[in-house]
């Protein structure tokens, strides 16, 4: 039963509440293992020890949401070191972890499979796909638009920065999140890469969730297949009569609250717990056709305007996938001009300059306050603020301070990154056509799970999980010896104390199983091979 499934985990972890979430969240995001049956002692004693806990156990924070039927999932990564967001994803019916970037600018979500011919070494293995019952292989057909290999439609996607994926679309059952989530199965199309290149072969994480508004090539995006799973997902069609769900198929609401380190993804609504004072949402006019885009009208630093008029930004795209914020060449020349001015005059902004994009703070500060605030208005006069430690970002030395903010060269148009979503909540809301804008102190996740040492981390962090796996280990061992206790108590305890305790092992599995669902196998001639 799933209630059984967790309770020795839970309880191995019950040692580690007294610490922080840094500390938690390194081992949170462990694979899940096979799933086997229990003996029924077994059960019945891994019951009692969740029930007798249950005083001491905090509940998952972030864990569906069954009532609001919203999902959410952990976001890690940051501007320095990753220079994106990601989540993770549990496909299949035996689930197995993919890590892969949140972006709005892309809506193809695909990640390596095993026998990919030119994929780069990632954070987790590559996925096994005839290890899930429920993969298929989406065949050659009208629908493929002419791209079709060995039977199966595929795909080719290039990326601005030059970098690019080739793979096999197949459809499979996807968990938002983590195992700890418990976010429900839904049955996704996806894209098994055969090919990196640049970027995607040498990134950490596995592969990208695309979550932009347009479909590739007639497929779903994996928001369209979230958002059509409306038992589990709220999308708010009832009380909007007036949203045409054949016209506009991805109707909802999703949100990204950013931290300077990870952050939170909800998919169904979003959280006003993170709302810094309880800070009132600010709308904006979003549209949606093919990418989000929306029509700041000016740029001001500390109230004075450095920018005016619509045609000064071009087309402004939302685009998690874009690490900094990229302004028409006009405008950069103009930000950067104030800024140096600012800091370099009068009392100045408590840091002096290194290189050309770089500050480095006195030693009296922590964070680059000093600085001036900078606001992008958008449509209605609304000002949406964009503080010092968002439009900078720290780089490695706690001192170092660096623009977050770049020149878009001969492109006319502007580039709204993560380095002007960070410490905001960004609400989507599909069914209204709005872009909302929180101030938030987002949940941090600094710690990447399953991230092995040597390969990714940097000897910092690789000499940091040395005491966490101690005490893991030891946490494990305290509640292992806990639980023979249990079981020799249960054995020796006489039948109506048994009885009794052995009630607890009746538990109805009321939320479904990761990858519960059947399907066909894929044939063993399918495996996702292809040339570089």
């Amino acid at each position: 039963p799933h209630f059984a499934r967790h309770a020795l985990a839970k309880l191995a972890w019950a040692p580690l509440l007294l610490l922080g979430p840094e500390v938690r969240a390194g081992v949170f995001g462990l694979k899940t293992m096979r799933r086997r049956r229990r003996p029924p002692l077994l059960r019945a004693a891994s019951s009692v020890l969740i029930a007798g806990s249950c005083c001491c156990i905090r509940p998952v924070v972030g864990a569906y949401d069954a009532d609001e039927r919203i999902e959410t999932a952990r976001l890690y990564g940051n501007i320095n070191e990753y220079a994106y967001y990601f989540t993770d994803l549990l496909v299949g019916t035996e689930p197995q972890r993919v890590s892969v970037i949140v972006d709005t600018g892309s809506s193809l979500c695909g990640f390596p499979c095993e026998g990919c011919a030119h994929c780069g070494k990632h954070m987790d293995p590559p996925f096994a796909i005839d290890r899930s019952l429920s993969a298929q292989w989406i065949p050659c057909s009208a629908q493929c638009g002419g791209s079709c290999q060995r039977g199966v439609c595929s795909y080719t996607q290039s990326y601005t920065e030059g970098s690019s994926i080739s793979g096999l679309w197949f459809r499979d059952m996807v968990q938002l999140g983590d195992a700890l989530q418990e976010n429900p199965p839904v049955n996704a199309t996806l894209g098994c890469h055969v090919d990196e290149r640049k970027l995607f072969y040498t990134q950490r994480v596995n592969g990208i969730m695309g979550m932009a508004p347009h479909e590739n090539s007639g497929r779903p995006t994996i928001l369209q297949d979230l958002f059509g799973d409306k038992k589990h997902v709220n999308t708010g069609l009832a009380s909007h009569s007036s949203v045409d769900e054949y016209r506009y198929p991805m109707a909802g609401v999703f949100s990204m609250c950013l931290a300077e380190w990870g952050g939170k993804l909800s998919v169904g609504g979003y959280e006003t717990q993170y709302h810094v004072n309880n800070s009132a949402v600010q709308w904006i006019p979003l549209l949606h056709s093919g990418y989000y885009s929306v029509a700041p009208t000016a740029l001001l630093m500390d109230g004075v305007s450095i920018a005016d008029g619509v045609g000064a930004f071009g087309t402004s795209l939302v685009d998690s996938g874009t690490t900094f914020t990229y302004f028409p060449s006009p405008v950069f020349t103009r930000l950067t001009a104030a800024l140096v001015a600012a800091c370099t005059t009068g009392p100045g902004c408590g840091a002096v300059r290194e290189g050309l994009d770089c500050w480095r703070l006195d030693a009296s500060a922590k964070s680059p306050s000093r600085f001036p605030p900078l606001a992008l208005v958008f449509e209605g006069s609304t000002a949406i603020a964009w503080p010092p430690n968002a439009y900078m970002f720290r780089r490695g030395d706690s001192a170092l301070w660096c623009h977050a903010f770049a020149d878009n060269g001969a492109d006319s148009d502007t580039v709204l990154g993560v380095s002007w979503m960070v410490h905001k909540d960004v609400i989507f809301d599909l069914r209204t056509s709005q872009l909302g804008i929180a101030e938030a102190a987002c949940p941090e996740y600094r710690k990447v799970p399953g991230e092995r040492p040597g390969e990714f981390a940097t000897a910092r962090e690789a000499r940091r999980q040395v005491p966490f796996t101690m005490i893991l280990v030891l946490g494990t061992g305290a509640s292992l010896s806990v639980a023979v206790g249990v079981l020799i108590w249960l054995l020796c305890g006489g039948a109506t104390s048994c009885k009794k305790e052995g009630s607890y092992s009746s538990h109805v599995d009321r939320e479904p199983l990761a990858g519960s669902s059947g399907g066909e196998s894929p044939s063993p001639s399918s495996s996702c091979r292809g040339s570089a």
